[in-house]
C-alpha cells in the first residue's frame, strides 16, 4: 500500500485501531484457534513491545521518493551576477529510518536514549512478485525475533497488481480475493509467533490510474468493499492484529485537515506537503506522520510503557544530518533481494 490513503492517516481527523488486547508472558500463554483453522497465540516474544521492531510491506514503508538535505545558501540578493548554489547530497530514508531517529525517549540514566533495534525489510519491488517477496520479508522479520511488526503496505499487492502469489496472470475479483488470503497467510505466521502486528485495510486508489498506477492494476469498489469485509472478518479472531482504516477517512485527506495524534497537532500548512507529486507516496513529513500513527496504535499493547519516540520531523532531519555531516555508517539498510 503505497499509498494516498497512508496519509489518510495524517492529514485526518480520525483514524480507526481494531483489534486491542493486553500481552501474556510467552511462557505462560495459551493459544486460541482462530476460525482459519490458525493457531494465534497472546504471548509476544520476550521483551518490551517497542525492543525490538521489524517493518516490512512495499514502497511507501521502503521510503520511495523520501529524502532530506541539507539547505544550500540563498545567493546573495546585492549580487545580479549570483548563481544559486548547488544542491548539497540527498539523504534518503524508509519507514524503519525514521523510527530509528525519532528514538529519543531517555533511558535510566536520564540521558541516553532507550535502545531500540528496528529492522528494515520492506521492499520497492514488492508489486513485481508480491508471493516471493512477502514471504521472504515474513522470513526475515521472524529471523529477527521482533517485538512489534509493521506492516502498513504489507497487503497491497496481494490485492492490487496483475500478478497473483503464485506468479499467475490475477484480473478477476474473484482473483484478487483469493490473492488476499495468501497475504493473511503471511501475516498470520507473524500472530501465531505471537507478535503484535499494525496493518492497513485496503484503500480505493483509482485518483491514481493514469498517474503510477495502470487501469488494470486496480481493483473494482465492488472487489475492494469484498476485500475489506474479509479483512475486518479476519481481525476478529486475531485480538494481537490492529488496523489503521485508512479507507474510511480518504475523503477528509482531501479537504487538508488537521490530526491529533502522538502527542502534537499535526497541520499541513505548518508540515508543508505530506504526498509528494504522484499522489501515491508520503513525504519525508508524511513518512514521519504515518510512524507516528502507527505507534499510536500500535501502543495499545502495552499501556504500561511510554513510546520511546519523538515525531518531530525537525529533530529527526536534524539528527540524519548532523549523522551524515559526520560521514558516519549509511543509515538505510538496502532493501531485500527476495523476489
Amino acid at each position: 500500500m503505497h499509498i494516498r490513503e497512508l496519509l489518510a492517516v495524517v492529514t485526518t481527523c480520525a483514524f480507526v485501531a481494531l483489534s486491542v488486547s493486553a500481552r501474556d508472558d510467552a511462557q505462560t500463554s495459551s493459544p486460541a484457534v482462530a476460525k482459519s483453522g490458525v493457531e494465534t497465540s497472546s504471548a509476544v516474544i520476550g521483551g518490551h513491545l517497542y525492543d525490538r521492531i521489524a517493518v516490512v510491506g512495499a514502497s511507501a514503508s521502503d521510503g520511495f521518493g523520501v529524502f532530506v538535505r541539507e539547505d544550500s545558501p540563498a545567493p546573495d540578493p546585492a549580487d545580479p551576477t549570483a548563481k544559486p548554489a548547488k544542491k548539497n547530497p540527498q539523504v534518503r530514508l524508509n519507514l524503519a529510518d525514521v523510527l530509528r531517529f525519532a528514538n529519543s525517549l531517555p533511558g535510566s540514566d536520564g540521558k541516553s536514549a532507550t535502545k531500540i533495534t528496528v529492522h528494515h525489510y520492506a521492499s520497492g519491488f514488492f508489486f513485481s512478485n508480491p508471493g516471493p517477496v512477502g514471504r521472504g520479508e515474513i522470513d526475515r522479520a521472524l529471523a529477527a525475533k521482533p517485538t512489534l511488526v509493521l506492516g502498513l503496505d504489507f497487503l497491497f499487492w496481494y490485492v492490487y497488481g496483475t500478478v497473483t502469489a503464485n506468479g499467475k496472470l490475477m484480473q478477476t475479483g474473484e482473483e484478487r480475493l483469493a490473492n488476499l488470503e495468501a497475504g493473511l497467510a503471511q501475516l498470520d505466521r507473524v500472530l501465531a509467533a505471537g507478535i503484535p502486528l499494525v496493518i492497513s485495510d485496503i484503500p480505493d486508489m483509482h485518483d491514481a490510474i493514469g498517474k503510477m498506477l495502470s487501469k488494470n492494476q486496480v481493483p473494482t469498489e465492488v472487489t475492494l468493499a469484498s476485500v475489506n469485509a474479509r479483512l475486518s472478518e479476519w481481525l476478529q479472531t486475531r485480538p494481537t492484529a490492529k488496523l489503521i482504516a485508512l479507507s474510511r477517512i480518504l475523503g477528509v485527506l482531501k479537504s487538508g485537515g488537521s490530526i491529533d495524534l502522538a502527542g502534537r497537532t499535526w497541520d499541513p500548512a505548518e508540515f508543508g506537503e505530506l504526498l509528494q507529486k504522484d499522489q501515491l507516496h508520503p513525504t519525508f513529513a508524511g513518512t514521519v506522520i504515518i510512524a507516528a500513527a502507527l505507534i499510536d496504535v500500535a501502543r495499545a499493547n502495552d499501556t504500561a510503557s511510554a513510546p520511546p519516540f519523538d515525531f518531530s520531523p525537525k529533530e529527526i532531519r536534524a539528527k540524519v544530518l548532523e549523522k551524515q555531516a559526520a560521514k558516519s555508517a549509511p543509515i538505510t539498510e538496502d532493501s531485500p533481494t527476495t523476489r
